[in-house]
């Protein structure tokens, strides 16, 4: 899915923005994005085949800081719905990243559902978002395992810990979190 090649319709239809639009850019064919929601998802290999994406409406940019100039890489929402046998419907939001002519990441919304890409090799269990964002806080702020364990009076191994796969205990939240420039509250959340 990562590094997925676009065509020129699919390009269109993800970079026309109508509420951006200052001079009424000519519309271009939407209807490409439901064969594209559908062949993304059924690349899953746990997606139950029997739902379908119904409609996928316009793109519109996440983070449009500049409305005269078109960002890329961007990122996008497009919103939809997938349904199943005629009779069930749910709201689908998806996420997607490109870059140039190529699509760089997909996540997307199923109901109450998030489904994004794994972080991890396959085989190997995904890691706690905190994990994740503590690890890069510490690598943006230049702290090591070690210096974070020795900063914070705790054992090397309770900072792999939080690291890694667990949630952290709350005396390890409010350690860490001064160190990386987090609120404690705000680290809480991320546990959370």
């Amino acid at each position: 899915m990562r590094d997925r090649p676009l065509s020129e319709a699919e390009i269109a239809a993800l970079r026309y923005w109508p509420r951006y639009a200052r001079t009424g850019p000519t519309p271009v064919d939407g209807d490409v994005l439901v064969p594209l929601l559908g062949e993304l998802l059924e690349e899953l290999p746990w997606w139950d085949r029997a739902w379908r994406v119904t409609s996928a409406g316009h793109a519109d940019p996440v983070d449009m800081t500049r409305i005269d100039v078109v960002p890329d890489p961007v990122e996008v929402a497009v919103p939809g719905t997938v349904g199943r046998d005629g009779a069930d419907e749910l709201p689908l939001s998806a996420r997607i990243r490109i870059h140039g002519d190529r699509l760089v990441r997909f996540e997307v919304k199923v109901g109450d559902l998030v489904i994004a890409p794994g972080r991890e090799p396959a085989g190997t269990p995904e890691r706690h978002r905190f994990g994740v964002v503590l690890t890069a806080l510490m690598t943006s702020h230049g702290i090591s395992r070690r210096e974070m364990a020795r900063r914070c009076g705790l054992a090397a191994s309770t900072i792999a810990a939080a690291m890694g796969g667990r949630r952290p205990h709350e005396r390890v939240i409010t350690s860490v979190a001064p160190e990386v420039g987090m609120t404690v509250e705000d680290m809480t959340a991320l546990a959370d």
